[in-house]
């Protein structure tokens, strides 16, 4: 049925199928979407087969760092090569369709440690055309490099909405307590556009700051449905990011723990040992 709809004589439900793919990431689907992506006539199919790919740059970035014979891998170094370099291909070509060149930066963002891809983020945050800016935030979002924190606190204040709301969504999944006062004053503003103020408040509790808490549940008890279940919603995502530090500080208390018990008296002499594994040199 899938296949089928893949090749539906209508574009939309074309792109519908393709986007379902995100969560079906067999690498036999790989061919079918780089054909969609360079051969369907409908500009948004490309588009959306571009944008589909990146599930398998985050499963081979994901694979980079557990190890490709990690028992969870989804794709082949070589599948995972071939992704890449197609995207990049797309992405660096000046005479690429915009569309294109946007859905595959925010693809290969999850390339977290990639020059390349800081690069061609940086490049799309300065064009003058607004979509690009639109995903570069988007796609420093998926990166997560301390390097853009700077960029998303200054666009929270960006007096273009879409530009100022991919920011605040940013802030939110990135956690940045930064951001938690701008946060917090779109949260509680009367005047703030009502899309913009909900996703404020959801973005107020990722950031798992003490200061976010009292103003979420005060909006529990807000008159209006919408801001009181996303308040709801956020003050879980409060819960769960306040667990999660919890943990670290608990971890990095052992590890300091275990560090000031660590005996060296008791180690062996490596450095007079002949058959010691170091260069004495």
């Amino acid at each position: 049925l899938l296949r089928s709809l893949l090749d539906d004589p209508d574009a939309h439900v074309r792109s519908e199928a393709i986007a379902w793919l995100w969560n079906d990431p067999d690498p036999h689907w790989i061919d079918v979407l780089i054909r969609k992506a360079t051969e369907d006539p409908h500009a948004d199919v490309r588009v959306h087969a571009i944008s589909a790919l990146g599930r398998y740059i985050y499963e081979g970035a994901a694979a980079e760092f557990e190890g490709w014979d990690a028992p969870m891998v989804e794709i082949a170094r070589e599948d995972y090569t071939r992704v890449k370099d197609f995207l990049f291909r797309i992405a660096q070509d000046p005479e690429e369709a915009l569309e294109a060149r946007r859905y595959a930066i925010e693809a290969l963002a999850f390339r977290e440690e990639d020059p390349d891809v800081l690069d061609l983020i940086e490049w799309a945050y300065h064009h003058r055309d607004k979509r690009l800016k639109v995903s570069a935030i988007f796609s420093m979002a998926r990166n997560g490099d301390p390097r853009w924190t700077e960029h998303i606190l200054a666009e929270l204040h960006s007096p273009d909405p879409e530009v100022q709301y991919e920011a605040v969504r940013a802030a939110g999944e990135l956690s940045l307590q930064e951001a938690t006062q701008t946060l917090i004053e779109l949260a509680r503003g009367k005047g703030v556009r009502k899309p913009l103020r909900l996703l404020a408040i959801y973005a107020l509790g990722e950031t798992g700051d003490e200061r976010a808490y009292p103003v979420l549940d005060r909006l529990t008890r807000s008159h209006d449905r919408d801001i009181r279940d996303v308040a709801r919603d956020a003050i879980e995502a409060w819960f769960a990011m306040s667990a999660m530090e919890d943990e670290a500080l608990e971890a990095m208390d052992e590890e300091e723990q275990a560090a000031a018990e660590f005996q060296p008296d008791n180690l062996p002499d490596i450095w007079g040992d002949e058959t010691g594994m170091f260069s004495k040199n």
